[in-house]
């Protein structure tokens, strides 16, 4: 993230639609997305070669390139501009289309994969205090109806257990009876999402611990990062027992202490700390809205101290996705 920041400053794109790849791939289009290249001139002379961008826009987009014409000596790089556009392409679905760079001797071409969206907005934002307020940016995708709610916060669940060293390294169900794993059980209701975490403090050093998940219909979700940084999400889980495992892949002396934070977003909004203090009541193709959320009362200090909530983006056709809000007033 240091680095991310680092670069930002130095006005470097870090965005993953500005890799410098050769491909233009943009998999969510909110009414308008931008991507930076550049390019470099390999051309056999050192002579001057100028280039111009001609399009072949996937059907339903507008693009636009920006410069249209650069000039360039052998060795020489320029960065461009493009601008992809939804003007009548349906949402989730791929259209297709291409840049090519045309001088006198050479043609360079770019293919274009675009899919529109009806909104994108941050998957999560973090904060601390037991008051405070977020900002969230909105894109919109769409003209129409747009509604922000409120769900939670919701305080953690904290587990404290201790688990042996798993012989074989190898998860099973049945690691539980030789103390390899541990089960910890959620009985889930009307949840918009199920967070189930194990952070690097939340265990001693060198300890490797993995985290599986299964659902009341034998759904299977699980994180097993290298060390002890695991964080299994699972949105709109079913209601019913949710099996939780914590896995003892490498304990250093034999068995681990470690702590486990869980929570269960309510699908419906209100009843909690977190509020919309503002939000745009309509949504306008390719513009950009904030959702301010604020929240106040909560805790802060213990190791329980860590609240989660979400903020539901919907649209005329019902909830198009939630921005979670992660407050850890831990220390």
């Amino acid at each position: 993230q240091d680095s991310c920041d680092l670069l930002e400053g130095l006005g470097v794109p870090s965005a993953p639609t500005d890799l410098n790849l050769p491909s233009i791939g943009i998999s969510e289009v909110a009414g308008s997305q931008t991507v930076t290249r550049t390019v470099t001139s390999v051309a056999r002379s050192n002579a001057k070669v100028t280039y111009r961008a001609r399009v072949s826009a996937p059907a339903g987009y507008k693009v636009k390139v920006s410069p249209s014409k650069i000039t360039l000596r052998r060795g020489q790089s320029a960065t461009f501009r493009v601008t992809v556009t939804n003007v009548s392409a349906p949402i989730g679905a791929w259209r297709f289309g291409s840049l090519t760079w045309v001088s006198h001797d050479y043609k360079v071409r770019s293919p274009i994969a675009v899919k529109g969206a009806l909104f994108d907005a941050p998957e999560e934002v973090a904060a601390t205090g037991t008051a405070g307020s977020v900002s969230i940016p909105v894109k919109f995708g769409y003209t129409g109806a747009y509604t922000a709610a409120a769900h939670g916060l919701v305080k953690a669940t904290l587990t404290h257990a201790n688990v042996k060293q798993d012989a074989d390294q190898t998860f099973a169900p049945g690691d539980v009876a030789t103390g390899g794993a541990n089960l910890h059980q959620f009985t889930l209701s009307g949840a918009a999402l199920l967070r189930v975490a194990i952070p690097p403090d939340g265990t001693e050093a060198n300890a490797d611990l993995d985290v599986y998940v299964v659902g009341p219909h034998g759904e299977e979700f699980s994180s097993t990062a290298g060390g002890t940084d695991e964080e299994v999400d699972i949105p709109n889980p079913a209601n019913g027992v949710w099996k939780v495992y914590v896995h003892g892949w490498s304990t250093p002396g034999g068995n681990s202490d470690y702590d486990m934070w869980s929570w269960a977003i309510p699908a419906t909004p209100g009843g909690g700390s977190l509020s919309i203090a503002s939000a745009p009541t309509s949504a306008t193709n390719a513009t950009v809205g904030t959702v301010e959320a604020t929240w106040s009362g909560i805790t802060a200090g213990t190791s329980a101290d860590w609240y989660l909530g979400a903020v539901s983006h919907s649209g005329p056709t019902g909830v198009m996705g939630l921005t979670v809000v992660n407050v850890d007033n831990r220390h």
